[in-house]
């Protein structure tokens, strides 16, 4: 009797091995399966995320939050690229000498101690290796606002612009307001072609408008509302959430009353490049005209 017993629990035992490395199998195989099941949806996933990202680089303002998506990543490796120098990736000694063709911050002030408010202007810029990137002559176009005494001499010191400005500035740096890689700011013309360091300014240029008091601070105020605005890292430049420089300008002008419609085909887009507004200034200056070309001056 207790043979049989023990027969039968070894019988029982041997059911309950083979049961449980069948089990352990089963859940083994339905673990790998998942696992490449998964391994193929992330892939799906990859590849469908790199389609849209490439989708919205070429056609941008379709689908806004892939926009979003590519310009999370897009946004800071643009700001950070601009900020290489070309002498830093050569290790070149030949910068001094190039130096000899760079506009200094002390040049620049002389050159400009008689530029009216409100004016538009215009610079190149050697040694970054991403503005190369910009099309056109000129790299970066913004509205010269000049110190504190020369903006009082195009506008009234009593009205509400002055007073505005007054709180932005200090009493002798030379100011401009402009879209920059921190955004639509005032700033001093320093923070421009790293002048704060060592100038790397070649060619400036400048227009003033051939309009009244009234009409130039409706201008600079028309361009005022817009600081604050990030810098538009995706030149796009009908949509005025965000600014490059020359868009900037042509928001602020068309608010104006004045509209261009030039445009340069870049990167499947047309943006508004700062050599389309210095031909249309080019073109519309001069006597009984919109504007005056107040100079182009640079080093030889």
């Amino acid at each position: 009797m207790s043979e049989r017993l023990f027969l039968s629990v070894c019988k029982l035992v041997l059911f309950v091995q083979l049961l449980g490395k069948d089990y352990l199998y089963n859940r083994i195989t339905v673990y790998l399966l998942k696992m490449k099941t998964f391994k193929r949806l992330l892939w799906l996933l990859v590849i469908l995320f790199v389609v849209a990202v490439i989708y919205s680089l070429l056609f941008p303002g379709k689908i806004r939050v892939v926009d979003n998506m590519r310009m999370f990543v897009q946004k800071p490796l643009i700001k950070w690229a601009g900020q290489i120098k070309m002498s830093q990736l050569t290790f070149s000694d030949n910068d001094d000498n190039e130096g000899n063709t760079d506009i200094s911050l002390e040049e620049l002030k002389t050159i400009v101690k008689d530029l009216p408010a409100g004016s538009i202007f215009f610079t190149q810029t050697r040694n970054y290796p991403l503005s190369e990137f910009i099309p056109g002559e000129w790299k970066h176009t913004g509205i010269f606002l000049g110190t504190k005494e020369q903006i009082g001499r195009q506008i009234k010191t009593t009205g509400s612009l002055y007073k505005s400005l007054d709180t932005l500035m200090n009493q002798t740096d030379v100011y401009v307001l402009d879209s920059y890689s921190e955004g639509v700011r005032v700033h001093p013309v320093q923070e421009l072609s790293n002048m704060k360091e060592k100038s790397y300014l070649t060619h400036f240029a400048a227009f003033s408008l051939n309009e009244d008091s009234r009409h130039i601070e409706k201008f600079i105020k028309s361009a005022l509302t817009y600081t604050g605005r990030d810098y538009d890292y995706d030149w796009i430049t009908e949509d005025t959430h965000a600014m490059y420089c020359s868009e900037l300008l042509y928001h602020t002008l068309k608010d104006v009353g004045i509209n261009i419609s030039e445009r340069t085909k870049t990167v499947n887009r047309d943006i508004f490049s700062p050599d389309n507004l210095f031909r249309y200034l080019t073109l519309h200056s001069g006597k009984r005209k919109q504007f005056t070309f107040y100079g182009l001056f640079h080093k030889q």
